[in-house]
């Protein structure tokens, strides 16, 4: 019995570690951009966010730079929270 326990431990161990690899590559990772970016070149077309009705419509906001993409550094840089200085 501790025998299997072990190994069944070990192989869940394993699995885990072969995930956390390349967290970015998980599709169904909750993360919208990785969701979104439908042949993972790195960054989101208006075709790829018309699957999402508010990417969409934030897309001209988010594309930064009006390529016709959006990055992962775009939408990081606009939909995470920004920390804000502390003052003493």
């Amino acid at each position: 019995m501790k025998y299997q326990l072990i190994v069944l431990c070990s192989a869940a161990l394993a699995s885990t570690a072969a995930l956390a690899e390349d967290p970015d590559r998980t599709k169904g990772s909750g993360d919208l951009f990785v969701t979104l970016d439908s042949d993972s070149d790195g960054k989101v077309s208006k075709e790829e966010a018309a699957a999402n009705t508010s990417f969409a419509s934030n897309f001209s906001a988010l594309d930064k730079d009006s390529d016709g993409f959006v990055t992962k550094k775009e939408f990081r840089r606009n939909t995470m929270p920004q920390s804000k200085p502390q003052y003493r």
